[in-house]
């Protein structure tokens, strides 16, 4: 109604999720620590939305403040959340996967394989670039 975003008043979704999303007029920012029911894992994330969800759901994502932060179907095969960086926790990471390899008839891996780590990937695409550019012909070319 407040035509955040797009100039249309009322648009039709996907209809995946029981839910219905109004988009306010402020934007809510902040860092969120949750639980995620299903795994029992905590995870964590930003909030960075303008949505305010509701409807009939099953709480999938709480909030340590007790309120909802996702939803999902009653079989959980879809959910939503407004929490960006989920998939950032290890452990939660691994017990999605592991999930959907079961569901795939593979074995779960049981452990964590990888970490997040955001520095050390910025690197590895530094070291490559550094690698395959002749960076001081482009600082040449920047003037620099």
């Amino acid at each position: 109604p407040h035509k955040i975003e797009t100039a249309c008043g009322h648009m039709a979704g996907l209809n995946l999720l029981p839910v219905s999303t109004t988009m306010a007029p402020q934007k809510t920012l902040r860092q969120v620590k949750a639980r995620h029911f299903p795994s029992n894992l905590e995870v964590s994330g930003y909030e960075i939305h303008h949505g305010r969800t509701s409807g009939d759901n099953l709480t999938v994502i709480i909030r340590t403040e007790n309120e909802v932060s996702g939803v999902s179907t009653e079989d959980g095969h879809i959910w939503g959340t407004y929490l960006h960086g989920i998939f950032d926790a290890d452990p939660f990471r691994r017990w999605f996967i592991d999930r959907l390899r079961v569901r795939a008839g593979k074995s779960p891996a049981g452990r964590i394989l990888t970490t997040y780590n955001l520095e050390q990937a910025f690197d590895k695409i530094a070291d490559a670039v550094r690698e395959s550019l002749n960076i001081d012909e482009i600082y040449r070319m920047m003037k620099i």
